[in-house]
């Protein structure tokens, strides 16, 4: 093991070392950092440890998204660093994303003493759990002074490691109140050799926990209950929520879903959307949902995270005696009908592998409507410029990983595009479904992965994002950004308070006649605008081949997405 990195010339910086230290060897070596003097300590500390990556972020919000980002990548924490005050509260927003959607982060508050927070002083506020329920623990450390015990400060930031990535993986925060002085000055009174001896072979003697297995094993009466069903089933219906799977783990999903020869619906952010012929189209469409209602399953397996759409759900609630099976890693209930006949439980791989391997599929004849029904909508054109062909033209492009926005930039995605195609890594901030942070989190991404990435946003979510364009335009990170400009929230033209203009506009809708080319300007980003889906194919091609970050905004009619829309549905499919 390398020898401990510790500053030495204060109780500040000897402190702030070894937390640094601590997560060095833990394997969190990159560190967010927002401005600020109260973290000025543990700044300097930083700067003189070579194990360290600094990426500098001038906004706590984007910062956040951009630690989220990394973390999503490299699945180990990523380590955020604020100043006092309010500056942490920006970090919420990313925080709950985190713990919703279980990714490690390490959040470090700088803190005014004790005696200065309820003394009406500068920049301070009560900062003690200030994340509540979104984390998974906080901890208040003490001013260091010469009464710190560095066993118990490596302890606890131990510990708060090790629990961020425990099984459901979160956020976990740290509060680190400094005394004067702030600077990396030498003091007399500071650390003295016995104290800098403890601490280096404290630091040099940690064992991390090893990983404990997490597997799932069931019991064999569930084990030949689930293979009974299976067995039995005549017309099975196959989900495939958000997954993070091993590539092991990837191959038993395949295999037991090509074995099982059901209908299939796959999440786009499953990781296997688009890969089957047997793959459905997604039931808000009229003629799907029509299709499988008369399909009528009598058995639903769902392997995976809860969808992008509801839509399925809601035909579960219309559905009578089925085998419902929901294979999660979730703890909260994954049903919204609270369907009486769900059995939700944690999916064991070995159980799924002996199911796929012993399973004799027979033919379902329902699969050629299915079949069918998706070479028809493919061939359904808008009547202009919309989403959904930014969503095909990408899906026969792009050869990198794409990350979706919300609300309609990840529903083209998923529900208007039909028929098998190349795979693609696909991420998406889904815990909670903001339209916050989108670039910035695509930027960690970036960094984490050294890859170029394409973003796929709107442009209100943009517009909640705009200090990331310029973070993007200072980056290492390599991103183009495909901007959906539809003048609005236009996600809503397609719910029924579009029957209600004067509750949908303008404060639902928030339509805008902004274009984003000046925002470009500013950052100094290559910029393109197009108005057709030809001239958008041209853009994306010449902008993946030079490799380089850029802004591609796609200017599309307000109504253009609700007008294809309204041509799927009225596609009017005769099954047999």
């Amino acid at each position: 093991m390398s020898e401990a990195i510790l500053s030495v010339q204060n109780w500040n910086m000897f402190a702030s070392s070894l937390i640094i230290d601590t997560c060095v060897r833990f394997g969190a070596d990159t560190f967010f950092i927002s401005p600020g003097y109260r973290d000025a300590p543990f700044i300097a500390a930083l700067s003189k440890h070579q194990g360290t990556r600094l990426i500098s972020c001038f906004d706590e919000r984007a910062a956040a998204f951009q630690a989220l980002g990394w973390a999503k990548a490299k699945r180990k924490p990523a380590v955020l660093l604020c100043t006092s005050g309010t500056a942490g509260a920006n970090y919420l927003p990313a925080v709950i994303e985190a713990k919703t959607d279980h990714i490690p982060l390490l959040v470090i508050t700088a803190d005014r003493p004790f005696e200065l927070v309820h003394a009406n002083a500068q920049q301070v506020i009560d900062q003690r759990d200030l994340f509540g329920r979104f984390v998974k623990k906080s901890l208040d450390f003490p001013a260091p002074s010469p009464t710190l015990s560095a066993k118990a400060w490596v302890s606890y930031t131990k510990m708060l490691l090790e629990l961020s990535v425990d099984r459901l993986s979160g956020p976990v925060h740290l509060n680190l109140p400094f005394h004067a002085p702030l600077d990396p000055i030498e003091t007399e009174n500071r650390p003295t050799e016995a104290h800098i001896i403890e601490a280096k072979e404290q630091l040099q003697a940690l064992h991390w926990a090893s990983e404990v297995s997490a597997e799932s094993c069931w019991s064999s009466t569930l084990s030949r209950d689930f293979q009974d069903c299976l067995t039995r089933s005549k017309r099975g219906l196959l989900i495939l929520g958000r997954l993070e799977l091993s590539a092991a783990e990837k191959v038993v999903i395949r295999m037991l879903r090509d074995k099982l020869q059901w209908p299939v619906f796959a999440d786009v952010g499953s990781g296997l959307k688009y890969e089957s012929s047997l793959e459905i189209p997604e039931p808000s469409i009229p003629s799907a949902r029509r299709l499988l209602d008369s399909y009528a399953p009598d058995m639903v397996l769902h392997i995976g995270k809860r969808l992008v759409t509801r839509h399925l759900d809601d035909v579960l609630n219309r559905l009578k005696d089925f085998n419902y099976w929901v294979l999660t890693e979730e703890e909260n209930v994954q049903d919204p009908y609270h369907l009486s006949s769900r059995r939700q439980y944690r999916p064991d791989w070995q159980v799924l592998e002996s199911c796929a391997k012993a399973f004799k599929g027979h033919l379902i004849k329902e699969n050629g409507n299915f079949s069918k029904l998706a070479l028809q909508l493919a061939k359904i054109e808008g009547p202009e410029f919309h989403f959904g062909n930014v969503a095909n033209s990408l899906r026969k492009l792009s050869q990198g990983p794409i990350f979706l926005g919300n609300s309609t930039a990840i529903r083209a995605f998923d529900s208007w595009c039909f028929g098998s195609s190349q795979a693609h890594e696909m991420q998406a901030n889904r815990g909670v479904s903001g339209i916050e942070g989108l670039l910035a989190t695509t930027i960690g991404l970036s960094l984490a992965s050294r890859k170029l990435w394409t973003l796929v946003v709107g442009d209100i979510s943009l517009l909640h994002d705009l200090n990331s364009v310029i973070s993007l335009a200072q980056s290492e990170a390599k991103v183009i950004v495909v901007l959906v400009n539809n003048l609005g929230g236009r996600i809503f033209e397609s719910l029924p308070v579009q029957a209600y203009p004067w509750v949908k506009d303008p404060l639902i809708s928030t339509p805008h006649a902004l274009n984003f080319q000046g925002i470009a300007a500013m950052a100094r980003l290559p910029y393109s605008a197009c108005k057709s889906q030809a001239e958008f194919e041209a853009a994306y091609s010449l902008s993946t081949a030079k490799g380089e970050s850029c802004i591609i905004e796609c200017q599309q009619g307000a109504e253009a997405d609700l007008n294809y829309l309204r041509a799927l549905r009225a596609l009017e499919f005769i099954h047999e």
